[in-house]
């Protein structure tokens, strides 16, 4: 038996000693500690008080690397927990987040091919005051799993297409909420005009179908042209102009009605019709000083949200960056979202509703404390205004992160992580409080 396990170990080492494996294997991991106060966490017109929030996260990252694929596996759980008088407001106290993902890219001469698997878990309520404002009915917690697949083609030295489809099944632990599935496909031709800017065009379909009694599915086209170009070297500029088609319809006549005194479309009403509009989103960035950094961005949009449903919204942000020194920076930023009134005849847009606006504006300072421990402190006034009247809030959060390099160089998993946070923030374009924890 020893000499099996010998035998084993042995062949393991000599894995691990191979030029796939260790020059090119990297582990790392982060715990994350967050404490957040508001004396209106949630913006409702009645709190019951102030909420506090503490939110323990871990993140462990590991990438594996050869001369043509990479492999790439992203887990993070948390435990969040509200305390003080508003934390009757919601209805969990308490709660796990969670995410895990695993990714793999193979690279030939001119084209390269991309497959993935993810699974996540999220606070209903978090995520639908983060997109709409307002976390009135969400309930429980949101799991998510999506397989996507896709494959990027160099036409030329100057051209290139690609095509990504994401296979998405939600479903929620609330019993009234109803799971759901979407695919979505997306092709893309890009030419570079120069050695400065790239032109951009894109085609989305993405088919809904919701588990509701009614069977409501949803068919949404969108067709963007854009252009990414450094202007100078302190300005550079992306923008996105075209057209969203929206037809949702229902397979099956039947009606939603309440059950037990609660609607069985708490989180989901049934839309019909047909719907378009333009669509658009530009961002300038910039660079006033050597550290420091001026962002613009606004947009019209139209996203799903997390049960399925589109909302439409207009958006401007401004951000003004600066770094103090190599161990601290400071940040300021300011945001405003409307969201239209929605008339039961565009209901494929939204159900009827009155218009919204949200303002917020938020300072955060960052310090590093070592070479592997940093903190930020942040202020965010946060504000509301519909037909139920005004409502704000402050909100303080204190962060203390620390990273640990489990094995070999973590500079590849910090390029991967900043793609996929860039990936997170265009996703994120039309969420009223896309920041929000």
């Amino acid at each position: 038996m020893k000499k099996k396990l010998v035998i084993v170990a042995t062949f393991g080492v000599g894995i691990l000693a191979s030029d796939a494996f260790a020059d090119n294997v990297s582990m790392k991991s982060n715990i994350t500690e967050v404490v957040t106060a508001s004396d209106n966490y949630f913006l409702l017109n009645k709190p019951s008080g102030a909420t506090g929030q503490t939110l323990t996260a871990g993140t462990l990252d590991f990438l594996s690397k050869t001369l043509t694929t990479n492999y790439f596996l992203d887990a993070n759980y948390s435990y969040y927990k509200y305390f003080g008088p508003g934390a009757v407001d919601t209805a969990l106290n308490w709660g796990t987040p969670a995410h895990a993902s695993f990714a793999v890219d193979h690279t030939e001469q001119l084209t390269t091919y991309n497959a993935g698997a993810s699974w996540t878990r999220s606070d209903a309520a978090i995520t639908q005051f983060a997109q709409t404002g307002t976390a009135g009915t969400a309930r429980g917690s949101i799991n998510t799993f999506s397989g996507t697949g896709g494959i990027a083609h160099d036409l030329s030295r100057i051209a290139s297409l690609t095509l990504n489809t994401v296979a998405t099944e939600t479903s929620f632990t609330d019993p009234h909420s109803f799971p759901s599935l979407d695919v979505t496909t997306t092709a893309a031709w890009n030419h570079v005009l120069s050695s400065t800017t790239t032109l951009s065009n894109s085609a989305t379909f993405d088919w809904f179908s919701n588990g509701d009694p009614a069977h409501t599915q949803r068919l949404f086209w969108k067709l963007l042209t854009g252009v990414s170009s450094t202007i100078s070297p302190r300005l550079t500029f992306n923008g996105h102009f075209g057209w969203g088609f929206v037809n949702a319809y229902q397979t099956v006549g039947v009606a939603i009605i309440p059950s037990g005194g609660v609607s069985l479309g708490t989180t989901f009403i049934p839309q019909v019709g047909t719907a378009n509009s333009w669509l658009g989103d530009i961002a300038l960035a910039y660079r006033l000083l050597k550290t420091t950094t001026l962002s613009l961005a606004a947009s019209q949009a139209v996203v799903p949200l997390f049960n399925g449903q589109l909302q439409k919204s207009d958006q401007v942000s401004l951000t003004l960056a600066h770094d103090i020194n190599r161990l601290s920076n400071l940040a300021l930023s300011a945001g405003f979202s409307f969201i239209p009134a929605t008339s039961s005849g565009s209901a494929a847009f939204g159900t009827s509703s009155s218009a919204s606006e949200f303002f917020s504006v938020t300072g955060t300072y960052a310090y590093q404390l070592a070479r592997d421990w940093r903190s930020s402190i942040s202020y965010t006034y946060r504000q509301r205004s519909d037909s139920t009247g005004v409502v704000g809030s402050s909100l303080v959060l204190f962060t203390l992160s620390s990273d640990y390099t489990l094995f070999g160089n973590p500079t590849a998993i910090n390029v991967a992580q900043r793609e996929r946070a860039r990936e997170r923030a265009q996703q994120n374009v039309g969420y009223v409080f896309p920041g929000f924890h």
